[in-house]
Parts: structure tokens; C-alpha cells; sequence
């Protein structure tokens, strides 16, 4: 099996912002022995995990804004049963992954109102449980996003993933920025990632907004995700892989800022333990 599987106060705006039955030895042992098991793993971000907003504001040029994820933690359960996909390269094997929403405990960040007039604060949590698959064989997890006036997703490019590959269709974080001062909300967003350890891709086009043309992780000029934009598959005994994901939303109408689009991705470099 392949080796490798949100602190920063910054962005004035976070964007909605995871059977062919096989002989019990011929599984990868980094998946097979603690999957049969149901183990529940602690998953810790670390250095390079981040989200990048690349936002239009009331129809102005896109900018980069990007913010840390480091120190974030989470749960990740691997489920017991070994399961069957039947995808266009063929059989696939896989075992059901849940990210309980309750255990998704990511840092609070603040930043400068626009215009002035105190801070605000982004609390990142997720809404619902996630639900995805890691492959022991035969996967095909890369992802590939168009943002048009909605956001269109093809999981898959018609190329076998190596064991351990693991992708999430929706996995929802939601986003909730209030006033320091008055500890009124002013906004609320949230965005179903799609999520894989393999390559991940998203163009805006046929969007009708300044967001035509560009891409993610393209013009991510911070740099806070790398291009291309890919992940590592999961080994759970050696603790290491790494998720990206990306999504879009076009015409969000907001109080606070008025109308806003953006391109919207992440990267988890992940730590997991049991």
C-alpha cells in the first residue's frame, strides 16, 4: 500500500467555510487488521493544512483568503464490514468511513470588519456526519469539479487508486462569523466538500461572474494549497494521509457583504492515532 493517506486570523470571508470477498492475508495490513476491528481513530491536522477562499465580492475581483487548519481534530470510524463498488475500472473493495459532525473540533479565528469597526469571529464546525469509503483495492477517487450556477462533480477519471484511497462525496463544513463585540451572527455559510486523497480539481465556467476562467488550485496565490492539488492515501498504522476538497458557491446573498462567489478549497494533512 501506497506510504501516505482549518491558526491564523486572516480572511475577512471563510467560504462554507470529508462483494468481492479477498483473503483475510492478501489485505493491505495497514487497512485490513484495524478496520475488522471498527477502530475509531483521533485524527490531528498539522503543519500545511489550511482553506483557501478565492472570493468575489459584489462582482469585484477575486482574491485569495486563505486561513490555517492546523490544530484542528476530528474522529474517523472505520467500519467493519468489508463491502463491494462495482465502478466503471471494476470491481473495488472498501470499507465505510464516518467523520462524526460532534467530533470536528476546529480552531476560532478573528479578523478586522471591512471598512473598520471592530473584529469579527469564524467558528468552522460540521453539520452532519460524514460519510465515505476507504478502498483496500481497486478505487477510483480522483475528483474533478466544474462551478457553473451550480457546482457540477465527477468522482473518478478512469484510473485505478491505490489501497488506502479514500473519498468523501459531501463533507459539510459550515461556517458562522459573528461580531466580538455584540456577539451578533451576521453570516452563516455552508459548503458540501468533495473530499478524496487523490486529485482534486475545480474550474469556474458558464458561472456568469468575474470567477469564469479561474481555478482552484490555479490561482490560489497564497499558496496555501499545492498544485496539483492532491492528496495521499491512508495508512493506519503508520498514522499518516493526507485529504483535500474542494466546492463553489455562485449568487450567495449576504447582509454583511453583500453578494458574494467563491472557489473554495482544503488541505488535511492528517495525524492519526488511535
Amino acid at each position: 500500500m501506497k506510504e501516505r493517506l482549518l491558526k491564523r486570523a486572516g480572511p475577512f470571508f471563510l467560504a462554507a467555510v470529508l462483494a468481492v470477498t479477498l483473503i483475510w492475508a492478501s489485505f493491505p495490513a495497514g487497512i485490513s487488521q484495524a478496520a475488522a476491528k471498527g477502530t475509531t481513530y483521533n485524527v490531528t491536522l498539522l503543519k500545511g493544512s489550511g482553506v483557501c477562499s478565492y472570493d468575489s465580492i459584489n462582482g469585484g475581483t477575486p482574491v485569495p483568503s486563505p486561513a490555517s487548519f492546523e490544530g484542528a481534530t476530528f474522529q474517523m470510524v472505520v467500519g467493519t464490514k468489508l463491502q463491494t463498488d462495482k465502478l466503471k475500472t471494476g470491481p473495488a473493495t472498501y470499507y465505510q468511513v464516518t467523520i462524526p459532525a460532534k467530533s470536528f473540533k476546529a480552531i476560532k479565528t478573528r479578523f478586522p470588519m471591512i471598512g473598520g469597526g471592530g473584529y469579527a469571529s469564524v467558528v468552522n464546525i460540521m453539520s452532519k456526519d460524514a460519510v465515505g469509503k476507504l478502498y483496500t483495492s481497486g478505487g477510483d477517487v480522483d475528483v474533478s469539479q466544474v462551478a457553473g450556477k451550480k457546482v457540477s462533480t465527477k468522482i473518478g477519471d478512469g484510473t485505478v487508486d491505490p489501497a488506502g484511497s479514500m473519498v468523501f462525496s459531501s463533507l459539510i463544513i459550515q461556517n458562522i462569523i459573528s461580531l466580538e463585540s455584540t456577539g451578533k451572527v451576521v453570516m452563516q455559510t455552508v459548503t458540501p466538500y468533495a473530499a478524496t486523497t487523490g486529485k482534486d480539481y475545480m474550474v469556474a465556467k458558464g458561472s456568469g461572474t468575474k470567477l469564469d476562467g479561474r481555478a482552484l488550485p490555479d490561482n490560489d496565490t497564497s499558496k496555501t494549497l499545492p498544485t496539483p492539488l492532491v492528496g495521499s492515501p491512508v495508512d493506519l498504522n503508520a498514522g499518516t494521509g493526507t485529504l483535500v476538497g474542494t466546492y463553489s458557491v455562485i449568487g450567495l446573498k449576504t447582509k454583511a457583504f453583500g453578494l458574494v462567489d467563491y472557489l473554495n478549497g482544503f488541505i488535511f494533512v492528517m495525524k492519526i492515532s488511535k
